[in-house]
């Protein structure tokens, strides 16, 4: 039987945790000489994901001939997915510690979903100048959604999963004829307009919580496996590529034999005849619209059924690859700056949204694109390096940490940490880290100052949340399911035409925040000393 050791501060380190018997298996971990271990695959997938991530707001949906970009078909929609998977991995190595108790993991849950939340309000207000639809507001909604889950069971979270990605999309169908969100939500939108906000943030916004939710319990059950084994890694392969196939299968079948795009093409206002124009603008850009047979169309971020199944199922393949290429060493050390950048995905994404909207090398792309992923590349494993976790990500670990440590301290007695010596603060970590976020709030108020700062034509009148709805009057109602004539549809306003997919993972804990292996079903030694040592990536 082989063990791994959970490695931080030789204070912090409990007993050696036993896996499952299935042969000698090495850890996807980094070398021994490193700081923390830590499963590298998940880091990788989270690197690869903010790299498509950048390719989908550097490029649009369509291109000059009318057809979708190559950033549009290989990650629209699966870099997302792939955030929210890991992040749900991430909250499992978070919960499964007995430290504390899962209330200490709770807090620092709430903590991390509050300060999240509010960097993506603040981020907000460089909606108009980058063009990009923030995820970080959606990603404080997934961590509080997050919390009741740490109590569920894997079948549980596996239901909840498939409870989500077919009865979301239903309600999104269902609610069609409301406004859509097309603003990125603000401070502002917080104070003038919480009712509003709240619909965004489940409903009607580019990421509704409703339906991400399946994302992040998935990801909660897969994170209470045991990810250095292979064959875990492998189930995630099959298993995903076999769900990624199926949900296109499926949505051929609607869509082409049973006649499924010719409803929808016909509920869109673009009359009964499926025009090759018509079918690509919906099969790669579309709002949910009044028809059930939306729910066959394999959009990205078209948030169907088959969407979500294939984007599930690509992350989940993706998740695996990885995790089994890491377990080779030179393979490794070669993903290396994909997993540092996956370390430092908040700081990266955040920063990546303050060079998009001062507007440099906007009209080259292709060096837009290249200067964004090696920069962030040699940045993340620098930063990584020298300083360990990064700067965003340890602004937002630090109080997250202090709220788990209080409710653990409260659920042990006082005394508890008595024995444990005080963190020493690095003086030039701190000035490094200060400096950064002054860099970065400098250059987004250089943005915003550009781009007509806070009275931006967008927020010309205030807080602007929603569209204006069509007159509800034209609205044909719900298409029956069978295949039948439908009143055409005048097509609703939606949010902006970037298809922009993002979200960003990020870590925290003790010593950078690392991933940790579990016991197969997700239980760590009771008698581990420190909470903060599974604290780890639960940022965003």
């Amino acid at each position: 039987m082989s063990t791994i050791v959970r490695a931080g501060p030789s204070w912090a380190e409990g007993p050696t945790v036993p896996l499952a018997a299935d042969g000698p298996t090495v850890p996807a971990r980094a070398p021994s000489g490193s700081r923390d271990r830590r499963i590298v695959g998940v880091d990788a997938a989270r690197g690869v994901a903010l790299l498509g991530m950048f390719a989908t707001h550097v490029f649009p949906v369509f291109g000059e001939d009318g057809a979708p970009t190559a950033a549009t078909v290989v990650a629209a929609g699966r870099a997302v997915s792939t955030f929210v998977l890991v992040a749900g991995v991430s909250v499992a190595f978070l919960g499964g510690s007995r430290v504390g108790g899962r209330g200490a993991a709770a807090a620092g849950l709430v903590a991390r979903a509050v300060l999240i939340g509010l960097l993506g309000l603040v981020l907000g207000y460089l909606a108009p100048q980058n063009e990009v639809d923030g995820i970080l507001p959606f990603y404080g909604v997934f961590f509080l959604l997050a919390v009741p889950l740490l109590w569920l069971g894997q079948r549980a979270l596996i239901a909840l999963t498939a409870v989500a990605f077919l009865l979301g999309p239903v309600a999104l169908v269902a609610t069609s004829v409301l406004p859509r969100a097309v603003a990125d939500p603000t401070l502002g939108t917080l104070i003038q307009d919480p009712a509003g906000l709240a619909m965004q943030l489940f409903l009607t916004g580019e990421y509704p919580a409703l339906v991400y939710l399946g994302y992040l319990a998935a990801g909660l059950a897969i994170g209470r496996l045991d990810l250095s084994s292979p064959r875990v890694g492998w189930a995630l392969v099959g298993g995903g590529l076999v769900l990624a196939a199926g949900s296109r299968i499926v949505s051929w079948i609607l869509l082409y034999p049973l006649g499924g795009l010719a409803q929808v093409t016909a509920a869109a206002g673009r009359g009964t005849v499926v025009s090759g124009e018509a079918a690509q603008q919906l099969l790669w850009e579309a709002d949910p619209l009044p028809t059930w047979w939306y729910l066959a169309l394999p959009t990205p971020h078209g948030h169907t059924p088959v969407d979500l199944g294939h984007t599930l199922g690509c992350a989940m393949a993706l998740l695996g690859a990885l995790l089994l290429l890491t377990r080779v060493g030179a393979l490794r050390r070669l993903l290396s700056p994909l997993a540092a950048a996956g370390e430092l995905s908040l700081t990266l994404y955040c920063a990546h949204l303050v060079v998009l909207a001062g507007g440099i090398l906007a009209d080259e792309p292709v060096l837009l694109l290249a200067a964004l992923a090696l920069g962030a590349l040699a940045l993340a494993t620098g930063w990584r390096r020298v300083f360990g976790r990064g700067p965003l990500e340890t602004l937002v670990s630090v109080p997250a940490s202090a709220a788990r440590r209080v409710v653990a301290g409260r659920s042990r007695g006082d005394g508890t940490n008595a024995d444990r010596p005080a963190r020493r603060t690095d003086p030039a970590r701190a000035v490094t880290i200060g400096l950064v976020v002054a860099l970065l709030g400098l250059g987004g108020a250089v943005a915003l100052g550009a781009g007509g700062g806070f009275g931006s034509p967008a927020d010309a009148d205030g807080v602007e949340t929603f569209a204006e709805s069509d007159d509800p009057t034209d609205d044909p109602g719900l298409a029956p399911l069978p295949p039948g004539s439908e009143d055409g549809a005048d097509a609703r306003e939606g949010t902006d035409g970037t298809g922009s997919t993002d979200g960003t993972g990020s870590t925290e804990g003790e010593e950078a925040g690392s991933d940790r292996a579990e016991q197969p079903g997700g239980q760590p030694d009771a008698d581990e000393p420190d909470a903060q040592q599974d604290e780890d990536e639960a940022d965003a």
